[in-house]
């Protein structure tokens, strides 16, 4: 058995950019910069970033591709996923995470103003 499971916090590096396959899925694709603190050589403590590349699939990716956008704190729950290709006789291997599930950990009002309310996802003639 195998478990191909990561979690993530941090902040978006650009807006989502949104994009449909030829068979009208929604693919939608962000860069997510996630930073940590490291020791120096000196004694003090600097932070390292690293940018990882996400991807989300679905109607998931068209309802929320609107709201990542630029400097946005995110959660996400995903995992990785590989492929190769020739570049310039070159075998490139990339790796980046196929988006699960996401929380947006922060919207600004400038952000609220700029697009539609959320969507409502509750069903009022629930009973409960």
């Amino acid at each position: 058995m195998s478990l191909n499971k990561i979690t993530l916090s941090g902040n978006l590096g650009a807006d989502a950019e949104l994009r449909y396959t030829k068979s009208g899925n929604a693919v939608a694709s962000f860069s997510l910069a996630v930073s940590e603190r490291v020791p120096q050589g000196d004694g003090q403590w600097g932070e390292y970033t690293s940018w990882i590349d996400c991807v989300m699939f679905g109607k998931r990716a068209a309802s929320l591709a609107p709201y990542l956008r630029k400097g946005m704190k995110v959660s996400l729950l995903g995992h990785l996923h590989t492929s190769t290709y020739q570049k310039d006789g070159q075998n490139v291997k990339r790796w980046e995470v196929r988006v699960d599930d996401v929380e947006l950990m922060q919207y600004k009002r400038e952000q609220q103003a700029a697009v539609s309310p959320a969507p409502d996802v509750y069903d009022d003639d629930i009973p409960f």
